[in-house]
């Protein structure tokens, strides 16, 4: 019987690593991802600022400068549209990671989470 215990904790402790690796390389991954987005948001802030007072030195007209920084900012608007909406995919296919990592849980200790939700139902 003891026997029987030491397995079965054995077990528990290895799938409690097991889950606490994947949930690490989820949020490892997720990390890099949202890294490489703000340093990208960055770069395009940084150019685009570069741009504006460019545009400011280089102008002898205060209406063409003024139309100028319009188009700039616009253009910077749009890049960080895209970013943003990248940044939600990525998020999206991380909500997508852990709700499979929970069920994978829920599973593993043996209570499955379509069957969990009908019973408090």
């Amino acid at each position: 019987m003891q026997d029987d215990i030491l397995k079965n904790i054995e077990k528990l402790n290895k799938a409690t690593m097991e889950s606490a690796k994947r949930l690490g390389e989820i949020n490892m991954r997720t990390f890099e991802k949202l890294t490489q987005r703000n340093m990208e948001v960055v770069s395009d802030y940084l150019e685009g600022s570069m741009q504006q007072l460019k545009a400011m030195g280089e102008s002898k007209d205060m209406q063409a400068a003024a139309k100028e920084q319009a188009r700039l900012g616009t253009e910077l608007n749009e890049k960080i549209v895209g970013h943003a909406k990248k940044t939600a995919e990525v998020l999206d296919q991380v909500k997508g990671e852990l709700t499979d990592w929970a069920k994978d849980g829920m599973n593993a200790v043996g209570t499955p989470a379509a069957k969990g939700s009908k019973k408090a139902a």
